[in-house]
């Protein structure tokens, strides 16, 4: 049976809800709650189908909720619900988090809820049975039995590489991270942001193939949305030839870096230079312009309110930059962050 969770903080929109459901008897089975980070734990553990929430939170913005659950479970189908003053608060994200419905409060009646919800389980299930036909037709026309005995074979590879993988960089997080006093929902979106670099590392150290276009455009397509007042932009200068081998670090080190800055800030401007210092090494410049992200006394405005958390991504992000290049220059100058990388033409130590 098709499952939906539902995420309404308000008591009496909740209880009435629930009130609803058990007259109404819905074809699909729910779980409705009133705390995010409930919902969020529930989606890692259990295949869910649909995932209603009002954008109005306690602990989290509904930006961080839904690209929490967009990271956990990207199958799932998610539909916000919110009020008249707060839609033009989440038109910002609607497409970033890949909102497929927008149901709008208070509801005239039960209809105006259960449609939306109807709506998105068939959107699902279509989905499903076009991923389901398409890779049937690819395996019909290409696959032979000597294919499927070489996917499997790689598919085993793959395995043994994600293990060494996993093992590479959660111990590199153990020898640099200490975890501060947080409260639950700030170690969850710590726990979280691991898994991002974790998945970071795989795709771009294993299955990245070390070209500059693809990665570039990867970087854009994951961190540049002008109309949530983040942009991203990089240049490499002409003549700058970088091996695959080194890109694929360098792709590594831009990932973690212009994360931390999306985690921590809600606007942002990166820009980032890559050219040849010497024979030896590549530079990379690196710089976020976070003026859009102050308030009228010039004081930053980070995202969320759990700061223990911010200090630890600070902290864990310059001790894997560290890790990761030979030499490193920072600077902060007129609302910029600049960070000057040294990358060693070759895989191993140069003495300097």
């Amino acid at each position: 049976m098709e499952f939906v969770m539902i995420v309404e903080p308000d008591e009496v929109g909740r209880k009435r809800l629930e009130a609803v459901f058990q007259t109404e008897k819905p074809s699909f089975s729910y779980q409705i709650t009133g705390r995010p980070e409930e919902a969020l734990d529930i989606l890692e553990h259990q295949k869910t189908d649909v995932l209603v929430c009002e954008t109005s939170l306690s602990v989290l913005s509904g930006r961080e909720f839904f690209t929490m659950a967009k990271m956990i479970s990207p199958d799932t189908v998610r539909v916000a619900m919110t009020s008249a003053e707060h839609v033009k608060d989440i038109l910002s994200f609607l497409n970033e988090c890949d909102i497929y419905k927008l149901i709008m409060k208070p509801c005239a009646s039960f209809a105006d809820f259960i449609e939306p919800v109807n709506a998105a389980l068939e959107y699902h299930r279509l989905k499903k049975q076009a991923e389901s036909d398409l890779e049937q037709a690819n395996m019909n026309l290409f696959f032979s039995e000597k294919d499927f005995e070489r996917i499997e074979e790689r598919q085993k590879e793959n395995v043994m590489l994600y293990k060494q993988a996993a093992e590479v960089v959660m111990t590199m997080l153990k020898q640099h991270l200490t975890i501060g006093q947080m409260d639950s929902v700030g170690e969850y979106m710590m726990e979280h942001y691991l898994r991002d670099l974790l998945g970071y590392y795989l795709e771009t150290m294993i299955h990245e193939n070390g070209n500059y276009l693809m990665g570039y455009n990867r970087l854009k397509n994951e961190f540049h949305h002008e109309d949530a007042g983040q942009s991203f932009h990089m240049i490499k200068k002409e003549d700058c030839e970088i091996p695959p081998e080194i890109f694929r670090k360098i792709l590594f080190l831009l990932m973690i870096l212009t994360k931390a800055c999306r985690q921590i800030l809600g606007k942002y401007a990166v820009s980032v230079t890559m050219e040849t210092a010497s024979e030896k090494f590549f530079v990379v410049r690196f710089s976020c312009d976070y003026s859009q992200n102050l308030d009228k006394n010039g004081q930053i405005i980070y995202t969320g309110e759990n700061q223990e958390c911010h200090k630890d991504i600070m902290d864990l992000t310059e001790k894997i930059t560290d890790s990761i290049v030979y030499r490193t220059v920072s600077l902060e100058k007129e609302n910029r962050y600049i960070l000057n990388c040294a990358i060693e033409r070759r895989n191993h130590r140069v003495d300097s």
